[in-house]
């Protein structure tokens, strides 16, 4: 069993990051938001956040970033995921999200990120760990990679800790199972991924069963005519999150 803890984050974006993870037979995904549970995972996770600042003094505040030095300094694995990525490095320059200017990072990586006011929107693919890599970038930051031991899609890694901006990376088969399998080696683990998990098929299969039962217990015809015709005239509007 591999034993993964995914820091809860403030303003936490794109969970499906770890559902990949999940999937794997044998890896046991938790989301965690106090130091000792950090203690017994195998792989922690730091992932994205739409407030990148506020996610460092939050894991400052819990003893969460202490707790992270320390897994670094003792060899254990941490991944950090686009805003988890950039709070693990050295400097925040953030004059955009949280306007709170220089700000020091966690210093796990040695990264220095800088937010502008475009926003990067990309499909990236390409290779990482001897495998084929998909996946996608939705950011403000800029990361200047200033070192490492080894490269990591767009980041890199230093020691046990590895970061990169690459959302969706998990979901590609060959990488996961790369990945896993030096991680376990980094924990002490004896983890042997699954050769034959697929996690496109697994996800088609959930949505099929979702839509089934939309299907089965929905008006998908009463849908449809206000998909193309909209709301009839004079019902009333209830914005969301309006009190019933």
């Amino acid at each position: 069993m591999l034993r993964v803890a995914v820091c809860a984050v403030p303003l936490m974006s794109n969970f499906t990051d770890v559902d990949a993870l999940a999937a794997e037979p044998g890896v046991v995904v938790r989301f965690v938001d106090r130091a000792a549970d950090l203690v017994d995972a195998d792989l922690v996770v730091v992932p994205g956040t739409r407030g990148t600042v506020r996610a460092l003094e939050w894991l400052r505040e819990r003893g969460l970033a202490d707790a992270l030095a320390r897994r670094a300094a003792e060899g254990r694995p941490v991944l950090g995921i686009c805003g988890g990525f950039q709070l693990l490095g050295e400097l925040i320059e953030d004059e955009v999200e949280s306007r709170a200017g220089t700000v020091a990072g966690l210093g796990l990586l040695p990264v220095r990120v800088r937010f502008a006011r475009g926003k990067t929107l990309a499909r990236p693919s390409g290779t990482a760990l001897g495998e084929a890599v998909d996946g996608y970038e939705i950011h403000h930051g800029v990361a200047e990679v200033r070192g490492g031991d080894e490269p990591f899609l767009d980041g890199c890694r230093a020691g046990s800790v590895w970061g990169t901006h690459w959302h969706g990376s998990l979901e590609s088969d060959g990488f996961r199972r790369a990945f896993l399998r030096r991680v376990a080696a980094q924990a002490g683990r004896r983890f042997v991924p699954a050769p034959d998990t697929e996690f496109g098929a697994l996800r088609e299969e959930q949505l099929e069963a979702l839509a089934d039962l939309v299907e089965e217990h929905a008006d998908t015809r009463a849908l449809l005519r206000l998909i193309e015709r909209g709301a009839p005239p004079g019902l009333p509007f209830v914005p969301p999150g309006a009190p019933g």
